[in-house]
Parts: structure tokens; sequence; C-alpha cells
């Protein structure tokens, strides 16, 4: 079955509700892990989206995702400038937030200020992506189900 943006603004009215009720849970979670503060989740996540972008993790399973033993070749360098154009954070706002996140062990810096997240992130943020990979499978069941629906009304006509 496809899964594009014509399946989604057909099957609109059913999915519509579960991405709201289970985007609401996920951000309860999120906001709960990051002491309130959505904007350090955001730059972890631009960070970590350097570090292990989805070219590098198609083949992972979640269990060999949480694994610490693996090796994490950093594709793409990102810097404090970088974060800060990429979320339209103001660039000091960010430079406080990643000293939060070193101080807490979530991200490193190397010697020419490139950034990096720890593998230590995974570990102390499961719950998050626990609650992220609840998102998503209920909009893949929503989905899902609206679309067995829609050929069931198709074919019975």
């Amino acid at each position: 079955m496809p899964f594009n943006y014509q399946q989604v603004t057909t099957h609109f009215g059913h999915i519509y509700p579960a991405h709201v009720e289970e985007l609401c849970e996920l951000l309860i979670v999120l906001r709960k892990q990051f002491f309130g503060d959505l904007d350090l989740m955001l730059i972890l996540a631009i960070i970590g989206s350097r570090t292990l972008p989805a070219r590098q993790s198609t083949a992972m399973t979640y269990q060999e995702f949480m694994a610490n033993d693996k090796d994490v070749v950093q594709v793409q360098a990102i810097n404090i400038q970088s974060v800060a154009e990429c979320s339209g954070i103001a660039r000091e706002t960010v430079r406080r937030k990643i000293q939060k996140l070193e101080t807490l062990g979530l991200v490193v810096r190397d010697e020419q200020g490139m950034l990096s997240v720890t593998a230590k992130a995974a570990t102390n943020l499961s719950d998050s992506t626990e609650a992220s990979l609840q998102y998503l499978a209920a909009l893949g069941d929503t989905y899902l189900a609206a679309s067995r629906e829609a050929s069931l009304l198709k074919h019975s006509e």
C-alpha cells in the first residue's frame, strides 16, 4: 500500500484525530524528558540527525540502535552556528542549551567545535524514543485501517 501525501490527505479524517492525540502524548513525554524545554529537544534532534543520518540506520533494528556498541560515523559535522540556522533559534540560546546538553552528557564537542550526540543519549532518552515509536505505530495503524476500509468500500460497490 502506498504511503504518500495523496494517500494521507485522502484518509485525513481518520488519520488527523490519531495524529493529534498521539502527538500530544509524545510532546508530553518529550517535555518531561527535557525539563519543559522543547528547544533543548529540538537542538539535540538536529545534532543527532547529523550524527546518525537515516541512510546509516536503515538496516538497523531498534535493539541495535539502542545498543551502545554501534560505531557511529559523523557524516556531516555540525556546529553551533549551523544548529542556530537550522532551528531558527538564536545562536546565543543554542550555545547555552548545548552547554546544558554537554553537562547532561548527551552531546560532546570536538576540538574544532563540531557537535555529536553521545551513546548515553540513546540510553537516557529511551522513554522519548519509546514515545516516538508509539506515535509512529499509532499513525501507521490508523492509516492501514483507513486504507483497508476504503478498499472494502471500493470492492463492495
